[in-house]
């Protein structure tokens, strides 16, 4: 299975939110939802029949953009060479 993206997507996360939506569906069955933003401006990404390999995936890559931005905010904080 693919990922199935239905328009292109750009988000500009900021300071979020990032929350985790579990309910059930029209059909009574669970659901499990990523979702960035609040209720007037939100990208939902449906989570529900995802392998936990894709799953690990995210988690490895939300790993790499913490580590991005740690080493650049240490970067930051060093004195400019002339």
């Amino acid at each position: 299975m693919s990922a199935h993206l239905y328009g292109p997507i750009n988000l500009d996360l900021g300071d979020g939110p990032v929350h985790v939506d579990t309910s059930r569906g029209p059909d009574g069955q669970q659901r499990t939802r990523l979702v960035f933003g609040d209720l007037s401006q939100a990208v939902v990404i449906s989570v529900t029949n995802s392998p936990v390999e894709t799953l690990t995936q995210l988690q490895e890559a939300v790993a790499q953009i913490v580590a991005l931005q740690e080493r650049q905010a240490r970067l930051a904080g060093l004195p400019e060479v002339a």
